[in-house]
């Protein structure tokens, strides 16, 4: 049977957006030599899509007439702070995420004078410049660190959640008690995260599709187009054996080795051991 066939969009965003996040493990417990696509790690209490579909599942997802249909309470919290908002021109969507506590992001980052508790933080979402700290946060303390700190000065509040500004820079912060954002506009984000402003599965459904094939890991980044560094042409619009290949060929510098590819559809998941840094 051959492979359905959608708009060249569609084509390079299901393609891309799984082999986006290839050399991505996670920072808790092992992980194997040969890493698979990584995907959207589930929070306690909730299942993992990537494997567990019904069939009734994968026909909605299939349909290009029909968007997937998500349920928000049982997917990974960072999808739901995802946004088609953009401050870069012509944006190709671009996430990365990573679970559980990662120091360059605290300690180095716009909010290093707030000392975060390792305990706190869950994960970190950037996209667009803009960093979205998950987690269980003090909202009271945080507010207080900010209000005492001589470069940063609270703006208010939006939708439960806690503005501030540092005038030098121009950038915003946002407290609330699940998440602390750093960057610019960032109600736009919060909009999305309560859910008045479409959120990114919303307006490209392809990012669900992609992410109901994706296993757990730690890591997942996506985007359309090819990874960094990677050569896959876009003009294709049909998932063949060839296409398949050249895409394999153009992963680009991050991928060390294919070990295993599979094709459903106009989607594939590809299977690589990541360059070790």
């Amino acid at each position: 049977m051959a492979p359905s066939t959608g708009s060249r969009r569609s084509f390079v965003a299901s393609v891309a957006v799984a082999l986006a996040g290839c050399t991505g493990t996670s920072d808790r417990g092992s992980e194997s030599d040969s890493s698979t696509t990584t995907g959207a790690p589930p929070t306690d209490g909730e299942r993992t899509t990537a494997t567990a579909e019904s069939r009734d599942e994968r026909t909605t997802a299939e349909s290009d007439d029909a968007p997937p249909t998500v349920a928000w309470d049982e997917v990974a919290a960072f999808r739901k702070w995802l946004t088609d908002y953009s401050t870069i021109p012509n944006s190709n969507h671009r996430f990365d995420y990573q679970r559980g506590y990662a120091e360059s992001y605290v300690k180095g980052g716009r909010v290093s004078f707030l000392d975060l508790a390792r305990a706190s933080v869950d994960g970190h979402l950037v996209q667009s410049g803009t960093v979205v700290h998950l987690g269980s946060f003090d909202v009271a303390s945080l507010t207080d660190r900010i209000e005492e700190s001589p470069d940063h000065e609270r703006t208010g509040e939006y939708d439960e959640y806690v503005l501030a500004e540092r005038p030098e820079s121009g950038s915003e912060l946002a407290v609330g008690d699940d998440a602390l954002l750093a960057g610019s506009d960032l109600r736009k984000w919060i909009d999305a995260r309560v859910g008045t402003r479409e959120r990114l599965e919303e307006v490209e459904p392809d990012f669900t599709r992609v992410f109901r094939r994706l296993p757990d890991r730690g890591l997942v980044t996506g985007q359309y187009g090819p990874p960094t560094g990677g050569e896959i042409d876009e003009t294709v619009e049909d998932l063949t054996d060839e296409a398949l290949t050249s895409i394999e060929e153009g992963l680009g510098p991050a991928v060390e080795e294919v070990t295993g590819s599979e094709r459903d559809g106009r989607f594939a998941t590809i299977t690589a051991t990541p360059v070790q840094y």
